[in-house]
């Protein structure tokens, strides 16, 4: 088994829906007007809603209600639509996996938060396109949710190999499979046509010193994914310099950025990942 060979046994399962390729098209080519995006959009009534949700909360501070799509893809612009969209159609694309497997709203509360601190550590280090890295840190663990579904059995094994040996499950996932959740979320973002930067960046994220190319980009999901461990669904926030601050220190080094600017960075994007999540996941139990 390989990542490639399990995800082209999947590739019709977990494919992204015709309208989160098309916007993405759309987004690529220089002369697409709003009007345009409206009119994919406007296809999918559940996404039409979740833009004007989107546009219409405190995150974006409007003093008079948006109430078309076609204005709330002018204002919120292509990138962030594009974020929901991708957010939106990855959220729906794994309904349904049992919750003995894995608590989904928990899952997508971490991978919202990740995508989040990614795109504002990608800001932070004057990054170009950064915006993009959002993507990267959404999408960057949706391997754990192909080897929850496609091989329950042999991921029975990494658990138990965690547990009773106390094995860390990506080297418990390199016994069981020869490769990690990373290399196969890396492999399904290759097959929705992502760019190679997103894609390589999920891939090292682990281990971002051996990215053979787009080192910044792993550091930055890498560094993300610690800021998201440190979040929970909740306004109180702890500053990650607490209980770690040679690691704080180290990620820090490594993007060229103040402590004291990554360990802000849980408490300023906090109330954002709730809201985003709000609205990615409608009807969420997760207590705040």
């Amino acid at each position: 088994m390989t990542p490639e060979s399990l995800v082209q046994g999947t590739h019709t399962l977990f494919s992204l829906p015709d309208v989160a390729f098309r916007v993405n098209e759309l987004i690529d080519q220089p002369n697409t007007r709003p009007s345009d995006l409206a009119e994919v959009i406007l296809c999918d009534p559940g996404l039409s809603a979740r833009l004007l949700r989107l546009i219409n909360s405190a995150y974006y501070g409007l003093s008079k209600p948006v109430d078309t799509v076609s204005q709330a893809i002018y204002l919120i612009g292509q990138r962030e639509l594009r974020d929901l969209v991708v957010a939106t159609s990855a959220v729906n694309l794994f309904k349904g996996l049992p919750p003995e497997q894995v608590n989904m709203e928990i899952f997508w509360f971490h991978s919202i938060a990740c995508g989040i601190a990614a795109r504002e550590l990608a800001r932070r280090c004057r990054l170009p396109e950064g915006e993009r890295l959002f993507l990267a840190g959404l999408l960057h663990s949706v391997g754990k949710l192909v080897f929850y579904s496609q091989c329950p059995d042999q991921y029975r094994q990494v658990l138990q190999r965690f547990e009773q040996e106390g094995v860390d499950t990506v080297a418990a996932e390199r016994q069981v499979f020869g490769f990690t959740y990373a290399d196969l979320s890396a492999e399904l973002l290759k097959t929705w046509r992502f760019p190679e930067r997103l894609w390589v960046a999920v891939a090292h994220h682990l281990e971002p010193a051996k990215a053979p190319n787009y080192w910044l980009e792993a550091v930055i999901v890498h560094a993300a994914v610690y800021v998201a461990d440190s979040l929970q669904p909740s306004a109180n926030v702890t500053p990650l310099t607490v209980d770690s601050p040679d690691i704080l220190a180290s990620l820090a080094d490594m993007l060229s950025l103040p402590p004291e600017s990554l360990a802000a960075l849980p408490t300023e994007i906090n109330l954002q990942v709730i809201e985003i999540f709000e609205i990615v996941q409608p009807g969420a139990t997760l207590i705040y």
